[in-house]
């Protein structure tokens, strides 16, 4: 009995973690948005941004980058978020020709649901 409730709590788990987006979407003031993916990142992690009907992107910023992050002709670019930055929620500005797409972020020491179920060959 005790088996089964452990196997129902466990399943329970990992269905509640894998319905969570795996996508973040930073709030936008303004027009637009930017997406951040993935959604929480950690110390030291490349994250992927995108700055959907950004007209002439130019780059985005955070104080939790290791500096700017040049965007392509489509508004997409890569960041490093700094290794010793804190958890916490941080703003990102992105600059489309004359126009700023701002919104925010979240950094986390968590790993992410897919990040844990991935096998790990330090066991």
């Amino acid at each position: 009995m005790r088996l089964l409730s452990v196997t129902v709590l466990g399943t329970a788990l990992v269905t509640a973690g894998l319905a969570a987006p795996a996508v973040g979407q930073a709030t936008a003031t303004g027009r637009g948005r930017i997406t951040v993916e993935p959604g929480a990142a950690r110390p030291g992690q490349r994250v992927q941004l995108s700055v959907p009907g950004c007209v002439r992107p130019r780059d985005a910023a955070s104080a939790a980058f290791t500096g700017r992050a040049p965007l392509d002709g489509r508004g997409h670019g890569t960041a490093t978020v700094k290794r010793e930055v804190k958890p916490d929620m941080y703003t990102i500005e992105a600059r489309c020709g004359a126009r700023t797409v701002s919104g925010r972020f979240k950094v986390s020491n968590g790993l992410a649901w897919p990040a844990m179920l991935t096998p790990s060959n330090d066991l």
